[in-house]
């Protein structure tokens, strides 16, 4: 080994240690530990995003049924008290949206007495766009700390197949910080 891969091997050491001593990972153990944490942190953001994007897609149908409820409710409730209600369905059929939608549907649909307000639907669907730029927001901060993490892992690896002399030197460096680490052959 060049005395140029020495230096990229020590630079890499050092950035290691200093990672693990800046998040107080002082041992092997600790650092896979921390390691698995962030994967399930990563796959816990995943899932809250597709539970997000579900409900997401659920309030615009929900709020698009409504909207159509509320164009045709008097429509529907003027042809409920007609004298002959199918001649005039017949008659208003362009005023009423197809598939025809209904309350009783619309209940249905969104688990609820009775239909929410424009308003309620809408602020809940910001909310939920809101907690969905949130979350990817968290997830892309998770990733770059597992890209991080990766890096410092394969460190660890070549730090432990280094050649002796760079090990005895790194041995030296560790002793002269302030925190002490623990790095067992695994």
């Amino acid at each position: 080994m060049n005395v140029g891969q020495n230096s990229i091997i020590w630079k890499e050491a050092a950035r290691t240690f200093n990672y693990l001593s800046e998040n107080n990972l002082l041992n092997y153990e600790d650092f896979q530990q921390h390691l698995s944490d962030v994967d399930a942190s990563v796959k816990a953001a995943e899932q809250r995003i597709t539970q997000i994007n579900n409900e997401l897609s659920m309030q615009k149908v929900i709020q698009k049924h409504c909207d159509s409820y509320r164009l045709c409710r008097k429509v529907i409730e003027d042809c409920k008290s007609a004298k002959n209600p199918k001649a005039y369905r017949t008659k208003h059929q362009a005023e009423i949206p197809a598939p025809r939608f209904t309350k009783k549907k619309s209940c249905k649909i969104s688990v609820l007495p009775k239909i929410p307000s424009s308003n309620k639907i809408q602020k809940r669907i910001e909310h939920l766009e809101s907690e969905q730029a949130a979350t990817v927001r968290e997830k892309q901060e998770l990733q770059k700390k597992q890209k991080t993490l990766d890096i410092i892992q394969q460190n660890f690896t070549v730090l432990l197949n280094a050649p002796h002399n760079i090990k005895q030197r790194y041995q030296s460096y560790r002793c002269t910080t302030t925190s002490t680490l623990i790095i067992r052959n695994v």
